[in-house]
């Protein structure tokens, strides 16, 4: 039996390689953060599904790999503390799913000549990833835009595990009044920007749509109680807008599926999962991510004619409610992208291991 060590920023197809793993009778100990962000004292959505999973959970703080004096300081206490962590559970390889966290988890696992594994996620990879890729044995992509990245030599393009339930669940009606039902979000941590843009235009927006809101959970923004708060206040349109703090593995399928159209940030995972299911989306990108990855991400929907993309800069009902005509216009299809690739992953990282 193997014990391999789960870690890296992306949580949503980690764990569902973590279930195919276990599931084939081998062992998965998982190094995250307990925090979606420092200074945060609500759990993560990563440790709360994690830990629900059954599967043990350690907390690391680690340095972001950023010129700063704050990161540099970081830096040696994390690698100490991955070192005494990666000691104690002399795993048989470490499975990264990439960022800072996972850049020093490789780090110290390659010192310990314990076997590196990566899976890529984005278009484009950021300082951490190349960097665990220049340690690791062998890497998996999602994308094959990502692969110049690369050692092409380690590199295998597999396609993003998927939630099980994207295809599983069955859409439903989530509310009687018959509008289009626009679902929002804004990443698992939420989008501050995003949740500000649909308080400030509530009103507006239902006057077009039903609403379903993950805000996140943070307990610096809050902005999960002021949707509570919006939402007692609407009298008789209340049962129009439904807030969620985060929008869990077990209900992301048939909120998918439900909703007409998406509204939220394109991130890697959720841009897959809109591709492959078909559903017409208005990405507003996160512009500070490396490379413009976000940017990237919803490109690749919208040359598939099921995105529009509104920058933050012109966010604005009247823009919204343009996108959703223009995209209700176009009939639409799927993207064919790989849907197996936790079986893929699965099946080469144990075959190497032996």
């Amino acid at each position: 039996m193997h014990t391999i060590v789960i870690t890296g920023g992306h949580h949503n197809s980690a764990l569902v390689v973590a279930r195919e793993i276990i599931a084939r009778g081998h062992q998965v100990i998982w190094i995250g953060h307990r925090y979606s962000s420092r200074g945060d004292t609500v759990d993560s959505a990563e440790y709360v599904e994690v830990t629900a999973a059954g599967i043990p959970f350690h907390d690391l703080v680690a340095a972001k790999l950023l010129p700063s004096l704050t990161e540099l300081i970081r830096f040696p206490t994390g690698l100490f503390k991955t070192l005494t962590l990666l000691k104690t559970l002399r795993p048989t390889a470490v499975l990264s799913f990439g960022g800072y966290l996972g850049g020093t988890v490789a780090l110290v696992g390659k010192y310990l000549h314990i076997p590196i594994y990566l899976h890529e996620q984005t278009v484009t990879a950021g300082r951490a990833n190349k960097l665990i890729g220049k340690l690791s044995r062998h890497i998996f992509l999602t994308w094959p835009q990502s692969a110049k990245y690369f050692d092409k030599v380690k590199t295998e393009i597999v396609g993003l595990p998927l939630r099980p339930g994207i295809f599983s669940a069955k859409a439903k009606k989530l509310f009687t009044r018959h509008k289009p039902t626009l679902l929002v979000m804004g990443g698992k941590q939420g989008a501050h920007v995003i949740n500000q843009f649909v308080f400030t235009n509530l009103d507006s927006l239902l006057t077009s749509f039903n609403i379903v809101h993950q805000t996140g959970t943070s307990s610096l923004t809050r902005d999960y109680d002021k949707a509570l708060a919006l939402k007692n206040s609407l009298k008789s349109l209340s049962d129009c807008y439904l807030p969620q703090g985060y929008v869990t593995e077990s209900e992301i399928g048939q909120y998918l599926q439900s909703s007409d159209i998406y509204l939220g940030r394109s991130g890697a995972h959720i841009c897959y999962e809109l591709g492959v299911i078909g559903k017409p989306s208005i990405l507003v990108p996160l512009m500070s991510t490396h490379d413009f990855e976000q940017q990237k991400n919803a490109k690749i929907l919208v040359d598939a004619k099921l995105g529009s993309i509104i920058y933050e800069s012109s966010l604005s009902f009247e823009n919204v409610q343009k996108s959703y005509l223009a995209l209700s216009k176009i009939k639409p299809k799927t993207i064919a992208l790989p849907r197996n690739a936790s079986t893929i992953l699965v099946d080469h990282l144990l075959a190497d291991l032996h």
